[in-house]
């Protein structure tokens, strides 16, 4: 007879094995799916996809994607940047087009020129080249050969200092 138990046939443990509940998996409605080119990657050519690209290698080419690219802080890239949306946290020489908005972050080190209609430079980024938030599309298009940078004195005047 069991103490826990009013039953005297019953025992105190299921001994009954039953099969382990089944869980769907909840679909996300913002699923998006991300590419991770690790920090041994070296790759040379252009690369394209459709999904987020998060990059943590080196890259010799262009890069041309419809949604987000992110450099990470291993990241090195030498070549021209086109997507949606970009953020740069390690090493970038050449131009960045986005066609939404453009990133560089304190521990960036881009030289190249930054095309998009929303541009941030954390402090602290190093940052070479010119920034031209005119809409996307014509700045995507404008001649890459033509060199629109700003004079170090006309920063200054714009930014108010003596």
């Amino acid at each position: 007879m069991s103490v826990f138990s009013t039953q005297s046939d019953r025992p105190l443990i299921d001994t009954e094995r039953r099969p382990a509940p089944q869980y769907a998996a909840a679909p996300e409605a913002n699923a998006r799916k991300v590419s991770v080119l690790g920090k041994t990657l070296v790759f040379k050519g252009e690369l394209s996809a459709e999904e987020d690209l998060l990059l943590q290698g080196r890259v010799e080419g262009s890069i041309r994607h419809t949604q987000s690219v992110t450099v990470g802080p291993d990241g090195v890239v030498i070549g021209n940047i086109y997507a949606r949306n970009i953020v740069i946290e390690g090493t970038v020489e050449g131009d960045l087009h986005g066609s939404a908005s453009v990133n560089v972050s304190a521990t960036a080190n881009v030289r190249g020129n930054i095309a998009a209609p929303r541009v941030g430079i954390v402090e602290g980024a190093q940052f070479n080249g010119s920034v031209d938030m005119s809409s996307a599309p014509a700045a995507a298009k404008r001649d890459p050969g033509a060199d629109r940078s700003l004079s170090d004195n006309a920063v200054d005047r714009m930014l108010g200092r003596p």
